[in-house]
C-alpha cells in the first residue's frame, strides 16, 4: 500500500539526495525517470543524470541553479531546488527512497493493468466476479498519486512545520513518555535496535501508533534498510492505510505529527538500553496484578480451584510411609563357636 504523501515525498528524497551528491545516482542506476509519479520529479531526474555528463564538473552548490535552468519548469528555481535539497531525511539512505519510488510504481502498474484487464474481459465475456474483486480490493488499499499534467504546478518541497512560539509541548504520563524516548532514540540512533529488539516485545508498548512506530523500526531494521524518518513512516503505512494518520493525544491537527516529535526529540545515547528494562518491567507487573486479581475473584466467588479438590481427595486416604529409596545392607552375624564336650 502506498500513500500519495508518502509517494512525493520519497521522489523528492531521491532528488534532494542526488542534489546533494550526484554520485549517489551510482546506486540507483535501476530507478528511471519514467518510474516517477509526477511529471516535475521525472523532468528533475532526468536533468540530474544528464548533467553528469554535460556538466560533470558543476559543483553541489550550484547544481541547484544549473537543473533549474536545464528543466525550466514553472516554479522551480533554485530555491525550490535548495529546499528539496535541505528535506532530504539521509542522502546515504538514496537506494532506500529509491526502492519506495520503485515499489509505488509496480503498484501503480499493477492497478492499470488491472483495470485495463477488467474492461478488456467485460467486454468480451461480460463482467468477471474475480476481476471485480481483485479491482475493489486494490481501491480500498491503494490510493493513487493524480495523475499531473506537463504545465501543472511543481508539488511543494516537503517541509516540517515548525512549532510555533506559543504552542505547548505535548504532555503525557510518565509510563508514555518512557515509551516515546525509547522510540525516539531508536528512530535517531538505529544502532540500537539490535540492542534491545531481541528482548523487547512489541505488546509492551501502548496499543496504536507507539506499538506500530516500533514494529515498523524493527522491520526495516531486521530487512537490512536504514531507519529514519521517512523509512520507518513508509513501513507504518504498509501495516494498514489506518496507521498512516499517526496521532497522538489532543488537538493533533495543531501539532506536528508523532514522527517528526519523535525524531527532534532529545535523546541520551544507550538510555533506550535502560528505559526498555523498565517498560519490561512495568509490563510484567501489570500481567502478574491482573492475574492475581483474577484470582483474588474467583475465591470471592466461592468456586475453589480443581486443584484444591484434588488436594482434599487425596488427604482422606490413609497415610502410607513411603519405602526407602535404598535398603540397608543386611549385618553379617559372627558364627557361634560351641566347645566340643564328650560324655
Amino acid at each position: 500500500m502506498t500513500h500519495p504523501d508518502l509517494v512525493l515525498r520519497a521522489e523528492q528524497a531521491v532528488i534532494g539526495s542526488a542534489l546533494r551528491d550526484r554520485q549517489r545516482l551510482d546506486d540507483i542506476v535501476y530507478l528511471t525517470p519514467d518510474r516517477m509519479a509526477h511529471p516535475t520529479h521525472r523532468a528533475l531526474l532526468t536533468a540530474l543524470i544528464e548533467s553528469r555528463t554535460s556538466d560533470p564538473t558543476t559543483s553541489a552548490a550550484r547544481l541547484p541553479e544549473l537543473i533549474a535552468q536545464r528543466t525550466a519548469i514553472s516554479g522551480v528555481n533554485a530555491d525550490y531546488l535548495r529546499r528539496i535539497t535541505d528535506a532530504a531525511p539521509q542522502p546515504r539512505n538514496i537506494a532506500s527512497y529509491a526502492r519506495m519510488v520503485q515499489e509505488a510504481a509496480v503498484r501503480r502498474d499493477l492497478a492499470l493493468h488491472l483495470d485495463r484487464l477488467r474492461t478488456t474481459t467485460a467486454g468480451l465475456r461480460g463482467p468477471d466476479p474475480v476481476l471485480d474483486r481483485l479491482t475493489q480490493a486494490m481501491r480500498r488499499t491503494e490510493q493513487a498519486v493524480p495523475v499531473a499534467r506537463l504545465n501543472e504546478s511543481a508539488p511543494a518541497p516537503y517541509e516540517v512545520r515548525p512549532r510555533s512560539a506559543g504552542e505547548q509541548e505535548v504532555r503525557v504520563e510518565a509510563r508514555l513518555e518512557r515509551q516515546d524516548t525509547v522510540l525516539a532514540e531508536l528512530l535517531q540512533h538505529p544502532e540500537q535496535v539490535r540492542e534491545v529488539s531481541g528482548w523487547l516485545y512489541p505488546e509492551v508498548f501502548e496499543e496504536g501508533p507507539r506499538r506500530e512506530v516500533y514494529e515498523a523500526i524493527v522491520v526495516v531494521a531486521e530487512r537490512g534498510e536504514p531507519v529514519d524518518r521517512l523509512t520507518v513512516e513508509w513501513e507504518v503505512y504498509r501495516q494498514g492505510p489506518h496507521a498512516y494518520e499517526v496521532k497522538v493525544e489532543v488537538s493533533v491537527e495543531e501539532r506536528p505529527d508523532y514522527l517528526t516529535r519523535l525524531a527532534t526529540t532529545a535523546v541520551v545515547v544507550g538510555a533506550a538500553v535502560e528505559l526498555s528494562g523498565e517498560i519490561m518491567a512495568e509490563d510484567i507487573r501489570a500481567k502478574l496484578a491482573t492475574d492475581f486479581g483474577n484470582i483474588d475473584a474467583i475465591r470471592v466467588s466461592g468456586v475453589e480451584p480443581k486443584a484444591n479438590l484434588d488436594v482434599r481427595a487425596t488427604t482422606a486416604a490413609p497415610r502410607v510411609e513411603p519405602a526407602p529409596l535404598l535398603q540397608p545392607p543386611p549385618v553379617q552375624q559372627a558364627p557361634t563357636i560351641q566347645p566340643n564336650i564328650r560324655p
